[in-house]
């Protein structure tokens, strides 16, 4: 549970044991400051609430819902936020608490996730507390705050509140690890100082000065896909088809992971670095990826649109992954 989630270690104890004795609340509010990564938090349990498998395997990462979350198309998992510098308006909390009393899609539970809740009006608030007083069974609301003072005092006390705590320097490497991103050591210090502790406000600035361009994330976006979670395929799309050059780079980048990864997996390493991505797929589906990137590569040097040509390569590298799993 929690996969790529670092720290909050007793956060993540609380609900890994509720979820195995099969005792998860109707309601939790999820605090910290923004930029350490409540979203995701929430994202992750509510995989491991709607698994169908039996609780102490929850989440299983095999089961349709399991899959249907990695793929960001679960019909039982709603999501309400606030639009851009908005707030949450009453109706919309009305059609959620529609959308909630209705029989869920795939049979099981329902799970709601409320973003930046503080930004509520106070006609949602009211609204919403009904169903939180009286849950219907099966139905699981999570909410996440920046400022849970700006929640009326009636909404979080019927919510079990979980605290994220701001992450350890240590814990803030891993992140950096995990998203291979390549820093020297006097760009990991200064980093560090400026995200105190927030892996998004890490990654956010990162962003805004340029970073490593699109190629950042082009790694941990692959290993997505490969994983067969596709959401974040046409945001990354969106990002690479802004700026040529680095579009280009990113392709480039891309044939090389793929035949290194091919050739490691054949048993012949083209390099002494392991592979990001060894075991996630056979070498004949890589071979077959490298190639896909190659024709991206190509397609991009003419005057075609580079958003769709990644959304396109992308989508046929899913496939590739797909058809290899089914053999």
């Amino acid at each position: 549970m929690f996969e790529g989630i670092v720290g909050q270690t007793r956060a993540k104890a609380l609900l890994s044991r509720a979820v195995h004795a099969d005792q998860v609340s109707h309601a939790y509010l999820i605090t910290g400051p923004d930029g350490i990564g409540k979203g995701s938090f929430a994202r992750s349990f509510a995989k491991a609430v709607l698994c169908t498998a039996a609780p102490e395997n929850r989440p299983c990462g095999f089961c349709p819902s399991c899959r249907h979350m990695a793929s960001g198309t679960h019909p039982d998992f709603l999501i309400t936020a606030p639009p851009e510098g908005g707030t949450i308006k009453i109706d919309q909390i009305r059609r959620l608490i529609a959308d909630m009393g209705s029989r869920p899609l795939e049979g099981g539970g329902r799970v709601c996730l409320i973003e930046s809740a503080q930004k509520m009006t106070a006609e949602s608030q009211n609204a919403l507390l009904k169903s939180l007083e009286e849950p219907e069974p099966g139905n699981v609301f999570l909410l996440t705050a920046d400022n849970p003072r700006k929640l009326l005092p009636t909404i979080r006390s019927r919510c079990q509140q979980l605290p994220l705590e701001p992450l350890t320097d240590d814990e803030m490497l891993q992140v950096f690890a995990a998203h291979h991103l390549d820093l020297t050591p006097e760009q990991q210090e200064n980093l560090l100082a400026a995200a105190v502790g927030l892996p998004g406000l890490a990654l956010a600035r990162l962003a805004e000065d340029g970073g490593q361009g699109i190629k950042t994330d082009l790694i941990p976006v692959i290993c997505d896909i490969l994983k067969h979670n596709l959401q974040p395929i046409f945001a990354f799309a969106e990002k690479a088809g802004k700026d040529k050059r680095q579009s280009l780079e990113g392709a480039d980048r891309l044939i090389q992971l793929f035949v290194n990864a091919a050739a490691e997996q054949a048993g012949t390493p083209l390099q002494a670095a392991p592979s990001p991505f060894a075991g996630l797929a056979g070498t004949e589906a890589l071979t077959e990826m490298a190639e896909c990137a190659a024709e991206l590569r190509k397609r991009l040097e003419t005057n075609a649109n580079p958003r769709l040509q990644w959304e396109a390569a992308l989508l046929r590298i899913a496939e590739i992954q797909e058809n290899s799993d089914e053999n």
